[in-house]
C-alpha cells in the first residue's frame, strides 16, 4: 500500500529543520560528555601523580634527615683514617735505635772495644719538629752520629786495620752514610793501643716525616 504524506511542503521542511536541530543537540550533548569524561580523567591522572610525586618527595626528605644524622659519623671516620694514616707515618719515621745498636754491637770486630756512642737525629728526621722551632732548609748532611774507642792488635798496624775493618763494617748499615774516621792516635807508645773517633751521618728517611723540614740534599763526601 502506498504511504503519502498530508502535510504541506512547509511542514514537512519545518519538522526536517527541527529533527536536524535535535541531532545536532544531541550530538553536541554527546560531545561535550566525551569531553568532560576526558577532562576529569585527565585530572584524576594528575592527581594520582601528584601524589607519587608528594610520596618520593617524603621518601626524599627522610632519606636526607637520615643521611644528616649519619654525617658526624662520616666526619668522624675521615679523623679517624687521617689519624691513622698520620700514625703509620709517625711509626715508619723514627729511628729504631735498638736496631742501630744490636746491629753496631754484631759489627764491632773482636779487638775493638766503645767507649762511648752520641747521637743525634737531625730536624728533617723528626716528625713536627716545625712545630717546636723555627727551622731553616738545611743543605748539607752533619755528623749525627760518633764512636769512640780503642783498638789493639799485635802491632799498632795492625790495630789501625782493626779500626778500618770497623768501618768498612759500619758502612753496611742501612742508617748510616758519610762514615769518617776523625782522628786515630796512639797514646802511649809503649801499648799496642790504638784510640780513634768515627764520625757518620743518619740515612734520611725516604718519606719525610709529617711537618718535619725537608731533608738536605745527600752529599757523599767520604766514607759510605
Amino acid at each position: 500500500m502506498t504511504r503519502i504524506n498530508l502535510l504541506p511542503p512547509e511542514e514537512r521542511t519545518k519538522a526536517a529543520r527541527e529533527q536536524g536541530l535535535l541531532l545536532a543537540v544531541v550530538a553536541l550533548l554527546i560531545i561535550v560528555a566525551a569531553l568532560g569524561a576526558v577532562y576529569f580523567w585527565g585530572h584524576r591522572q594528575v592527581v594520582d601523580k601528584q601524589a607519587q610525586v608528594d610520596e618520593i618527595s617524603a621518601q626524599v626528605a627522610a632519606a636526607n634527615m637520615r643521611l644528616a644524622a649519619l654525617t658526624p659519623y662520616e666526619t668522624m671516620q675521615t679523623q679517624r683514617q687521617q689519624m691513622a694514616t698520620t700514625a703509620a707515618q709517625l711509626d715508619s719515621a723514627r729511628v729504631n735505635w735498638s736496631s742501630v745498636l744490636e746491629e753496631v754491637a754484631l759489627l764491632i770486630p773482636d779487638n775493638v772495644s766503645l767507649r762511648s756512642m752520641v747521637s743525634t737525629v737531625p730536624p728533617y728526621m723528626v716528625a713536627g719538629a716545625n712545630n717546636l722551632q723555627t727551622t731553616t732548609t738545611t743543605t748539607t748532611v752533619g755528623v749525627d752520629f760518633t764512636l769512640q774507642g780503642d783498638a789493639t792488635g799485635a802491632t799498632t798496624y795492625e790495630a789501625h786495620d782493626q779500626v778500618a775493618e770497623f768501618m768498612t763494617r759500619l758502612g753496611l748499615m742501612p742508617q748510616l752514610m758519610n762514615i769518617k774516621l776523625a782522628s786515630s792516635q796512639v797514646p802511649d807508645p809503649k801499648q799496642v793501643d790504638v784510640q780513634f773517633t768515627i764520625t757518620a751521618s743518619l740515612r734520611p728517611f725516604a718519606v719525610t716525616p709529617p711537618l718535619a723540614p725537608p731533608a738536605p740534599t745527600l752529599t757523599m763526601g767520604g766514607g759510605q
